[in-house]
């Protein structure tokens, strides 16, 4: 795809605890700063997620306050407000992944 960044893939795929343990293991290192990279690689899809989020949220607002572009504003702040929550939750599987593997790899 040409506007997307070179190894970026689908921010809206929807990630588990298992994927990223198993993420992690595939480093096939138990240094901390290879895992901690690991992690906020995993991160960036979501964070750019929540800042789209954001965009959409204050364009709708926008929109809204302009009566006449509500039709268009609503759904956009209804978006923004999903994608945050998307967002929101795969930051927080992956913060227990790693928490996870981290327990686990120190024992």
């Amino acid at each position: 795809m040409g506007l997307m960044p070179e190894g970026s893939s689908n921010p809206f795929t929807k990630l588990d605890k298992q994927s990223v343990i198993g993420m992690l293991k595939a480093t096939g290192s138990n240094d901390p700063d290879i895992l901690y990279a690991q992690k906020e690689k995993l991160l960036a899809p979501a964070k750019h997620l929540k800042l789209l989020a954001i965009i959409l949220v204050v364009v709708g607002a926008f929109f809204t306050v302009t009566v006449f572009l509500a039709i268009a504003g609503i759904p956009s702040i209804l978006f923004g407000w999903w994608t945050w929550r998307f967002g929101s939750k795969n930051i927080a599987t992956v913060e227990a992944g790693y928490a996870e593997y981290i327990g686990s790899s120190a024992t």
